[in-house]
């Protein structure tokens, strides 16, 4: 198939939002599909347009075995940037923001304006037979159903975020109205899924984000003890509770033992985590936001991996991730009955936890009891980039009336 994907953050970003299309774009292309990713530029802002008049040599000489990037730098809009950003005062922000949702479907219209000139020369040139437009703003939305609506084709909406979260609810049943033309819809979750049927009244496809094949680990290495605290630390009061809680264990050891215990952070939070760490009384460490091969080199050489948990997520797709590294997992709040079941499929070790004292016990537990069984490699098969995009294949080539 000829696959366009529209999504907002460039694949060179090192966040969590470019992932999910980078990964499938990269997945489909080993498939032998044709795939352009159209996205912002990797700061959202910056950059050099490809002008229209270049996009048939750029296309006609491309390596297919790898998707072709089409990056597109925003046209400035101050004032609705400040608005995003929180940068005006609430009586003007909050009336902007919902205007512009209003008249224009969505609040990076910069973002769009600067991509529209490759609309047309994309659909002559590409010939797209599906777009996969996936939400992580309704304006990669509105780009992708532009795309399939210029080149005579059906577009697949993809809820990567839930709608209910992160669209203004005044708005959220008007904005699912104007948008529900598509031919299908995929969700990273059936958390996400059930939020798709109450916002638009469809069913939605659960097609999870994957995971990199990655060998099994090896033994926990004795010596020092070392804990790995992974990902954003979102509520002040649970990063807290997750440190209160390294704190009462380490205090439950002995100053032989403590003298032994190390903290390790990786995420992009890196001065809040010092900060915070100071007052720990054992080395902490930090090594910002890592790739997933040393993310899992870091683990290999950790007793146990935590996390705080998003409360406005119902799903975190890092619970795959760290499940492949084959060590403890220790979260803060619990998670969800989806996520809890996931885990136990995949037959990894996850204690979920609401206070610190929760926390320092399944630390406790971690230290005395035996190494945790090994994951599972044949469950974790089926959750795989590779895997999951065979599933993805499939609905873009049922809705594209193509052969997958």
């Amino acid at each position: 198939m000829r696959i366009v994907i529209v999504n907002h953050c460039h694949p060179a970003m090192p966040h969590v939002c470019a992932t999910r299309a980078r990964e499938f774009g990269q997945a489909l292309a080993r498939r032998g599909h044709r795939v352009v990713l159209l996205t912002g530029t990797p700061d959202l802002g910056s950059g050099e347009a490809v002008a229209a008049n270049e996009i048939p040599h750029l296309l006609a000489g491309h390596d297919w075995r790898h998707p072709f990037s089409l990056a597109c730098p925003a046209q400035p809009r101050r004032l609705l940037a400040a608005a995003r950003e929180g940068r005006l005062v609430r009586w003007l922000r909050r009336p902007l923001l919902a205007g512009t949702y209003l008249v224009r479907g969505g609040v990076f219209t910069d973002w769009r304006a600067g991509s529209r000139s490759c609309w047309k020369p994309l659909a002559r040139e590409f010939r797209p037979q599906v777009v996969w437009a996936v939400f992580g703003n309704t304006d990669a939305v509105v780009i992708g159903r532009a795309i399939a609506r210029d080149s005579g084709c059906r577009w697949v909406l993809d809820v990567k975020d839930p709608w209910s979260a992160f669209i203004p609810a005044p708005l959220r049943r008007l904005l699912a109205t104007r948008f529900a033309d598509f031919g299908a819809v995929t969700a990273l979750s059936e958390y996400h899924a059930a939020d798709v049927e109450r916002c638009f009244g469809r069913k939605a496809v659960v097609v999870r984000s994957g995971v990199a094949p990655l060998p099994p680990p090896p033994p926990a290495a004795p010596g020092t003890v070392r804990l790995l605290v992974v990902g954003g630390l979102y509520a002040e009061d649970d990063f807290e509770s997750l440190l209160q809680g390294i704190r009462v264990w380490l205090d439950g050891l002995s100053g032989d033992q403590r003298a032994h215990c190390a903290v390790v952070y990786a995420g992009s939070e890196i001065r809040r985590f010092r900060d915070a760490a100071a007052r720990l009384a054992v080395p902490a460490e930090t090594a910002g936001y890592v790739t997933l091969d040393r993310l899992a080199a870091l683990a290999a050489g950790c007793a146990a991996v935590l996390y705080v948990r998003s409360r406005r997520a119902g799903y975190q797709h890092k619970l795959v991730e760290l499940a492949a590294f084959g060590r403890p997992v220790v979260c803060l709040p619990r998670e969800s009955a989806e996520s809890i079941d996931l885990m136990s499929r995949l037959g990894g070790r996850l204690a979920g936890c609401d206070t610190a004292c929760e926390v320092a016990a399944a630390l406790a537990a971690i230290h005395r009891a035996p190494p945790a069984p090994p994951v599972s490699r044949e469950a974790l098969a089926e959750y795989t980039w590779d895997s999951q995009a065979g599933r993805l294949a499939e609905i873009l080539a049922r809705t594209s009336g193509a052969a997958a």
